[in-house]
């Protein structure tokens, strides 16, 4: 009886150790891309503002996968060169079709109707990718005094090296501060 007893609470102290200890579950895991990286891969580094989307079928390595493309309004360019028009397509992979929905983890998720800053990689002069998935987009959200400042994007996953990515530079600062942590990142 005694052995039955220390072994129940053995496992039941470690079960509450590995509760104390809990993180939030992540899927995936990216390497953090610094801000220098994420700047130097993309095309275009905008504020912009998403307008409607929509999802649909398409083949991606000759599978069929559902993506969305939501309709973004440029607002300003950070860096790079301005997209060639005022509002482009922007695609991500995952999106519901039907009764049928595809969850890609790590994917950015623009919001409709919020300004966000996107980091964009054009693969034709009207349809891009974020760069870096949701490690290129960060939402523009106002503080309580009214100061748009940039959030992750929601799906950002667990990156090694955190300290050192774009999202540990960009998480909170003020639009302006983006603004010239982004240009002073251009090379």
């Amino acid at each position: 009886m005694q052995t039955s007893r220390r072994g129940f609470l053995t496992a039941a102290g470690a079960l509450v150790a590995t509760a104390a200890l809990e993180r939030r579950a992540q899927a995936s895991l990216s390497r953090g891309l610094t801000l220098a990286e994420l700047v130097a891969r993309s095309a275009h580094t905008v504020v912009a503002t998403a307008l409607d989307a929509h999802s649909d079928w398409v083949l991606i390595g000759g599978k069929r996968r559902i993506v969305t493309d939501t309709r973004i309004r440029v607002e300003e360019t950070l860096a790079g060169k301005s997209p060639a028009q005022s509002e482009i397509e922007v695609r991500v992979l995952g999106g519901i079709v039907g009764d049928l929905g595809e969850r890609v983890d790590g994917q950015a998720e623009l919001v409709l109707g919020e300004p966000a800053v996107a980091f964009l990689m054009p693969i034709s002069p009207v349809l891009a990718y974020v760069t870096g998935a949701a490690q290129g987009h960060y939402r523009l959200l106002a503080d309580t005094q009214r100061l748009l400042r940039l959030r992750p994007s929601p799906h950002l996953p667990l990156l090694l090296r955190p300290e050192e990515s774009a999202a540990a530079s960009l998480a909170g600062t003020t639009l302006d501060q983006a603004r010239a942590l982004v240009r002073g990142a251009v090379k």
